[in-house]
């Protein structure tokens, strides 16, 4: 197969980075255009420390890509909103697209409740929410990708696998804690150092857009309506997600039958590892493409734990991202990664 022609835009934030980092280890991409809003001008290698390429990328402004008729594929780091703005531009090059942001995650009904950029309810049909370990089978190449949300990553892959033992309208809990990168490169007093350093704290509890895309996953793939009741913390370390999702019935779990259930869900997956006898530690899977997920059923046998860790900027971003790039070019799952 012929190399895919990359070009990459919002080049310059976390996930961008990572992509770049990520893509320039894969036997089957060729990087031919990198764009930003700022430092362009400059070359991407004189911004990411030990980043050998073959050759040398100047950054150019975004909208320079238009000018590119040898791509095949966009991958869009751009901030929420960024696509959006600019999607009917980009589809003059006839290249897939695949979004990191939350542009095209949501339904149009959602989206306008939960997202100040307006977009046109055409444009969603354009787009398809995947995340490999629960609905590949259902890829359209012929479609672009909706890359899933950090988050939403952790916490789906902890419940997809027990989605015929949630009940209808049940309450879901969920304590996740997220790295600082997560916030992206926001400049804002709360995510500098001088807060976050030696502190943990709360943000956006109920009120977290990846919870409307957690629960629109579930009714779409399982037809389970449920309530996650997100409660979001910022850690003070660079990357990394930890979602413990607390189950608790009047009926008793069986822990050992549960673990089998996961197992037996992700026997065909290669980034997925059920863990026995323990709960995983984030520093498991920084810098990697993986989930670790440890489950707990609690004294009285009526609450379920079921503990998730990934790297928010890898399998929580940039890395999903080429794993959907090489679903979607018919490619081996894992290549590159």
């Amino acid at each position: 197969m012929k190399n895919i022609n990359i070009g990459i835009i919002g080049i310059t934030g976390y996930t961008g980075i990572e992509l770049i980092k990520t893509l320039n280890n894969h036997p089957l991409t060729n990087i031919v255009f990198v764009g930003a809003n700022t430092n362009y001008g400059s070359y991407i290698n004189d911004h990411i420390p030990n980043l050998k390429l073959t050759k040398r990328l100047r950054i150019k402004k975004n909208m320079e890509i238009l000018k590119n008729d040898n791509i095949d594929l966009i991958f869009s780091c751009l901030p929420n909103g960024g696509l959006v703005s600019i999607y009917n531009g980009l589809k003059k090059l006839d290249a897939k697209i695949i979004d990191l942001s939350g542009d095209f995650r949501l339904n149009q009904k959602s989206h306008n409740k939960w997202y100040e950029s307006k977009r046109n309810k055409n444009t969603f049909k354009d787009f398809q929410y995947i995340l490999p370990e629960i609905n590949k089978a259902k890829i359209n190449k012929n479609k672009n990708i909706a890359n899933p949300g950090c988050y939403a990553t952790s916490i789906l892959l902890g419940l997809s696998p027990i989605n015929k033992i949630l009940k209808k309208s049940e309450d879901i809990i969920v304590d996740t804690k997220s790295g600082i990168s997560g916030a992206g490169k926001s400049g804002k007093l709360e995510h500098s150092f001088t807060e976050c350093n030696e502190n943990l704290s709360t943000y956006n509890v109920g009120n977290h857009r990846h919870g409307p895309e957690i629960e629109q996953l579930l009714n779409r793939e399982f037809k389970k309506n449920v309530n996650v009741i997100m409660i979001p913390h910022l850690l003070p370390i660079k990357r990394g997600i930890m979602s413990n999702i607390y189950i608790s019935r009047n009926t008793t779990f069986n822990e050992k039958n549960i673990i089998n259930e996961f197992k037996k869900y992700y026997s065909k997956s290669s980034f997925v590892k059920i863990l026995d006898n323990r709960l995983p530690e984030i520093k498991e899977v920084q810098n990697t493409n993986y989930c670790y997920i440890g489950i707990k059923v609690l004294p009285n046998n009526k609450s379920l734990l079921i503990s998730c860790v990934i790297d928010n900027l890898l399998k929580g971003a940039a890395s999903q991202a080429i794993q959907n790039m090489n679903l979607l070019f018919g490619l081996e799952e894992n290549l590159g990664l």
